[in-house]
């Protein structure tokens, strides 16, 4: 699952919204509370749990950065929740300068979830091809962010 939006900012001012999970909170309306695990400065190995809403029910997840790599790339790796044991997914950022402004991709990998292969599908093809019913996450990051200029 992949999305992208060019943000009129500096990476550096969108990476404060991606990296930081309160933040987070003010452009993803699923994320509904955050509670931090790792103590001190968010780098590779930091961790912190979500209580996430997904088709009307709430799920505990546990969320650690994989990846840190301030301002171009930030992985985040799920596991929990509704997810089966063993499953994860990730959910990957990458920023790079465009145009005085931010280039950002969001790509969501479920395919070490543990969800069958028909229902990995059938959200690719509702991703792509179903009609979004509000702004999307990326939109809604996208006003945060310029508006806080």
């Amino acid at each position: 699952l992949k999305d992208s939006v060019r943000i009129n900012a500096p990476p550096e001012r969108v990476w404060q919204y991606l990296e930081d999970p309160e933040r987070m909170k003010l452009w993803n309306p699923k994320i509904k509370a955050v509670v931090s695990v790792s103590w001190g400065q968010r780098c590779k190995g930091f961790r912190y749990r979500l209580t996430y809403v997904l088709g009307g029910k709430e799920s505990e997840i546990s969320a650690e950065i994989e990846e840190y790599q301030p301002p171009t790339k930030l992985v985040i790796r799920h596991t929990g929740g509704r997810l089966p044991p063993g499953g994860y997914a990730q959910e990957i950022y990458e920023l790079s300068r465009e145009n005085g402004g931010t280039a950002l991709t969001q790509t969501i990998q479920v395919h070490n979830s543990g969800i069958n292969l028909f229902f990995r599908l059938l959200i690719a093809f509702i991703y792509r091809f179903g009609k979004p019913t509000g702004k999307k996450y990326l939109t809604v990051l996208k006003e945060l962010v310029e508006g806080a200029a």
